[in-house]
């Protein structure tokens, strides 16, 4: 079914010359943290940004510290994300498993190796890559029901994103059984992440 004011055709040549930029290693949408988009369309490094990613790195891959230690090392240091905010795991996580930090561009389910300059070498992002496999729980059952609301709902404490939240609990009732109950909502993430919400 066509939809009512949009051209197919039109549609999927926007698609191809965006599909064409990639190809070129020119950015699409908003460039990563310690990137900028040059003249040419191609990624950039910010020196002061790309000095905290490689810190993020370095702490995560050298010196052991998990995603929420790393987020209190920046905001303790007053080190301020690009909008001038506080760091949270959500964020450091994505920086962790961007490809883009070695120079490689993704895109459409593309990948352009060396399409611009790289912050953090091959082996130390496969090595952080390698840490966060290890400290996933194993034999854990992911629910696998969307949190629809997740990015889209703000707090009306902080106005930081809403996070869907998964819960287990086990309790022993009066008779002696024991019950279980899964409990899904959504929680500020500067409560989970940072602990100040």
């Amino acid at each position: 079914l066509g939809v009512k004011g949009v051209s197919r055709t039109r549609s999927e040549s926007i698609k191809e010359s965006m599909r064409a930029r990639a190809i070129d290693g020119r950015a699409l949408g908003k460039p990563p943290y310690g990137y900028r988009r040059g003249s040419d369309g191609a990624l950039e490094i910010v020196k002061d940004e790309a000095s905290v990613v490689e810190l993020m790195y370095r702490l995560y891959t050298k010196d052991g510290l998990g995603l929420r230690l790393i987020a209190a090392h920046l905001n303790e240091r007053d080190i301020p994300t690009r909008r001038s905010g506080r760091w949270n795991m959500v964020t450091i996580r994505y920086i962790l498993r961007n490809p883009t930090y070695m120079g490689t561009y993704t895109r459409f389910g593309m990948r352009v190796p060396r399409s611009h300059e790289a912050i953090i070498d091959p082996p130390t992002f496969r090595m952080a890559q390698d840490r966060a496999r290890s400290r996933r729980p194993v034999g854990r059952v992911v629910n696998a029901e969307p949190f629809l609301l997740s990015g889209l709902a703000s707090c009306g404490y902080c106005g930081n994103s809403m996070m869907g939240v998964t819960r287990r609990q086990s309790w022993k009732r009066k008779d002696g059984r024991r019950a279980r109950g899964v409990y899904r909502y959504y929680q500020c993430q500067s409560r989970n992440n940072l602990s100040t919400c």
